[in-house]
């Protein structure tokens, strides 16, 4: 393979993954040169990276960082190695992306501290505990890295083995833009019906910008207001923007911080201000960028504004995408309670782009996992052992078990939402493991938990009540238990976690009555039912 005049190959990834000698390699086998980063900014400036960081600090480091990058971009036919860092930079990843196939190396924890260990040319690790350190910048910067055209795993392989994967991959991908073809993307579909509310759940690889084209049949207005956060809107804002703005219409963005202690009212107001000072018109469309806290604050605004106004949700977690997305649930929470104010309002559309999963933090991918556990107990049980075979395939993101999770997760709420829209009966199973979760949730200020570890400890709960009760036999107690634990999830009530206080906090859940704690419980995995006024005393025997 030989590089056409325009490209480059752009190296990132973490320290210690072996860019630089990759990439050396890898200059010589496509005859091209090669230029690393790090050894430019120290020509630049005389000194080494640990000098620049020790006496100039990171910041002037940054700055120069950023300045080489911008000239070397502009190099022809050259294989580049950036630092670690540079990729936090959107201006570094556009000037990198402008005229190159980016490939992100990759490692393991153990591996880059067996490869950096001893290097005083470290700044970053400099301090008692580097192996905890490695972690922390690598988590932060995982969603940078994953924006990559490529990704290569380089543990245990030879640097001659990793260019041969790499001249492989971007062989295939630069074949396809010399050919200026477009790879079509699966996308593969749920249907919602609920008669004149029916919609589409959309899923898809790398599909998010056609979003704007798929909104073009609805007919809403040409000004549409974008809901999101600063972590979403980095990471996939301008991408969404112009994918509207190639359709025709004239996107502005609305931040709101991130986090479920902003989903108030306050918010709603914050939103709904800035929709009256751009005049929107009763055919606008709000698009719902981000998590379930983004999606569930859009949809209430949407179903306020003007007394309903369209809108679209773009989930970009694992926990939205399979659950908080569909079926029509928004509202916001209030100190007494989990989504207490609210209303059912549907969305026109579902359009779900896997691909946005690889940038979710391990946590969040895991909450996201709760919920889709929650689907093999509640209403299949071979989906239930699909999640116990496909465990490290789930975990590593396999596309195809990716998209298959996804899809059998909406599909199973599409078909119970169908039967019962507003929770009037049958919906109520959807909400297995969530009273003792919402009460965790409460009870911490929702600051402790994510909402899907919450749920988790609440499904472990309920199965061990259900025994408790005679529904549920002790293996199938073990079982779900097991398989929530082996997603690394908690199961467990917190210690010193008052069952009085979590109790109290059921009698006024949205889903008691009269005071009364209603449970759903299972009766074998795949199967469960909802049970009123389940004695007070066996739910703290649980919980204790």
């Amino acid at each position: 393979m030989r590089l056409s005049g325009a490209d480059n190959i752009v190296l990132t990834g973490f320290m210690g993954t072996g860019k630089s000698e990759v990439g050396k390699v890898l200059a010589r086998a496509l005859g091209c040169a090669f230029v690393d980063v790090d050894a430019a900014i120290e020509k630049r400036s005389g000194m080494s990276i640990s000098d620049i960081f020790e006496t100039q600090g990171e910041a002037v480091f940054r700055r120069i960082e950023s300045e080489v990058i911008g000239e070397l971009s502009r190099r022809k036919r050259s294989v580049i190695a950036t630092g670690g860092g540079a990729v936090v930079s959107a201006d570094n990843r556009v000037a990198l992306r402008s005229g190159g196939i980016i490939v992100c190396l990759t490692a393991s924890v153990r591996t880059i501290l067996h490869r950096v260990r001893g290097n005083a040319d470290r700044p970053l690790l400099k301090g008692e505990h580097p192996e905890q350190r490695i972690q922390e910048l690598l988590e932060a910067r995982r969603p940078f890295y994953a924006l990559a055209d490529i990704m290569v795993a380089t543990d245990g392989k030879r640097p001659e083995e990793i260019v041969d994967e790499i001249i492989e991959r971007v062989a295939l991908l630069s074949a396809e833009r010399k050919k200026g073809q477009r790879v079509m993307k699966t996308i593969q579909k749920v249907a919602v019906k609920l008669g004149s509310r029916s919609y589409t759940i959309s899923i898809g690889n790398g599909v998010l910008d056609r979003l704007g084209e798929q909104m073009v049949p609805f007919g809403f207005s040409r000004k549409i207001g974008v809901i999101s956060n600063p972590t979403v809107f980095k990471l996939y804002g301008e991408r969404v923007m112009q994918s509207l703005r190639s359709s025709g219409f004239e996107p502005f963005s609305i931040l709101i911080p991130d986090g479920e202690k902003y989903k108030n009212l306050k918010s709603v107001e914050t939103i709904l201000t800035r929709l009256l000072e751009e005049r929107l018109d009763r055919k606008a469309c709000l698009v719902a960028l981000g998590g379930g806290v983004i999606g569930d604050i859009a949809g209430f605004v949407a179903s306020l504004y003007m007394r309903g106004i369209s809108f679209v949700q773009v989930p970009t977690t694992l926990l939205s995408q399979v659950d908080s997305s569909v079926g029509g649930k928004t509202g916001v929470n209030h100190p007494l309670g989990k989504n207490m104010i609210g209303a059912f309002y549907q969305p026109r559309l579902v359009w779900i782009d896997t691909a946005t999963l690889r940038t979710l933090p391990q946590r969040e991918l895991l909450c996201g996992i709760a919920e889709v556990i929650k689907y093999g107990i509640i209403w299949d049980e071979a989906f239930f052992a699909f999640l116990e075979q496909q465990r490290l395939q789930l975990l590593g993101l396999d596309p195809a078990v990716l998209a298959e999770v996804v899809k059998i997760s909406c599909s199973i709420k599409a078909q119970v939402v169908a039967k019962d829209e507003r929770e009037g009966g049958l919906r109520a199973i959807l909400n297995f493991g969530h009273t003792v979760g919402h009460a965790i949730e409460t009870e911490t200020s929702y600051s402790r938990f994510l909402h899907g570890e919450a749920v988790a400890i609440g499904m472990a709960a309920a199965a061990r009540l259900a025994h408790r009760l005679k529904m549920l036999d002790k293996q199938s107690v073990m079982r779900i238990k097991t398989l929530i634990a082996d997603y690394e999830l908690p199961t467990d009530i917190p210690e010193g976690m008052d069952p009085e206080r979590l109790c109290a906090h059921m009698t006024i859940d949205k889903k008691a009555e009269a005071g009364r704690v209603t449970f759903v419980l299972p009766e074998r995995i795949g199967s469960v039912r909802i049970v009123k006024d389940v004695d007070i005393s066996k739910i703290k025997q649980v919980l204790s």
